[in-house]
């Protein structure tokens, strides 16, 4: 079988890792495109072509930002395994994970299952999370095995299936807000009452406009303190301050999230000006963690809507 050398990854520290993927972030703000948003195509949501996996949080704005029309990927490995082989000059992609080390009160370090019983017997648990990376390539960048599409159904959905499928989504959510109509000509959601209240569908220009409203002021519902109790939602700061910001991106990616799931194409419905990602370009270029900390905040909202155990 002919093999492929494992290709070369350049050792990078977890400050400049950090620093890499918020460039990468930055240049596509700069460049107008809010990367975080997904158009809808016949391939779906990136994942990794073996498992089955899809990426979430900050691999999912890497990964459907790669410029491959078809977006699966393999490990060097796990291609190997297939009998496959990487195309020559190919370059890697890098799917984020995280690192996680347990200590007690004297340092000690523990295995997760040690930890955890022993934090419920209320004992105090140090959690160090460090930041790591691996590669991953393309499938069009795959060379000695046929990759099969059909593993991955992807079946675009009709104008009502489509609402179904955000009704399904909404209805499922365990402990919802409140849904309301005080107030017809604004969407919000109020955390001192926990309601979200909204226009009429008719009031938007098409039932996708709605839908992404809705799921842009549910996942700042997911914030109340009987849910994830997200500090900027309980304590609100005031417009304009960095915790706003980051609730609001969180809103935005969540939002962006869930419509990937329903193929609403949340660009489209969703105006993109300039002001509006000046104000999330300035807090990314002074702080390289903010990116990371808001995709897990977005991804941790979607996955308790979605009721993901």
């Amino acid at each position: 079988m002919k093999t492929t050398p494992e290709p070369r990854v350049q050792q990078t520290t977890i400050a400049s890792l950090y620093d890499e993927v918020t460039n990468r972030i930055i240049a596509m703000i700069e460049k107008g495109v809010a990367p975080w948003r997904k158009t809808w195509n016949t391939y779906g949501i990136a994942r990794n072509y073996v498992s089955g996996r899809l990426y979430t949080g900050i691999n999912y704005i890497l990964m459907n930002n790669t410029g491959h029309p078809i977006p699966y990927f393999a490990t060097f490995n796990q291609i190997k395994e297939l009998g496959g082989t990487i195309k020559k000059g190919t370059e890697a992609s890098m799917v984020i994970y995280f690192k996680m080390y347990y200590k007690d009160s004297d340092d000690k370090t523990l295995t997760p299952e040690v930890a955890k019983g022993r934090y419920k017997k209320g004992e105090e648990i140090k959690v160090l999370r460090f930041i790591r990376y691996y590669n991953v390539f393309n499938v069009g960048d795959i060379e000695g095995i046929e990759i099969d599409h059909s593993r991955f159904p992807e079946v675009k959905l009709t104008d009502n299936e489509k609402i179904t499928r955000c009704e399904e989504i909404i209805m499922n959510m365990p402990n919802p807000p409140d849904l309301r109509q005080i107030d017809s000509n604004r969407a919000f959601y109020s955390p001192a009452q926990d309601f979200i209240n909204m226009p009429s569908v008719g009031q938007f220009e098409t039932s996708e406009h709605y839908y992404a409203t809705y799921f842009h002021e549910l996942i700042h519902a997911t914030g109340h303190a009987s849910r994830l109790a997200r500090a900027e939602v309980m304590d609100f700061s005031g417009f304009g301050t960095i915790p706003y910001s980051k609730e609001e991106l969180v809103a935005e990616m969540g939002a962006s999230f869930l419509c990937s799931h329903t193929q609403i194409d949340y660009d489209s419905v969703v105006q993109n000006n300039a002001s509006y990602l000046a104000g999330w370009l300035k807090v990314l270029k002074e702080d390289s963690r903010f990116i990371f900390k808001v995709s897990a905040e977005a991804q941790k909202a979607v996955e308790y809507i979605l009721d993901f155990k």
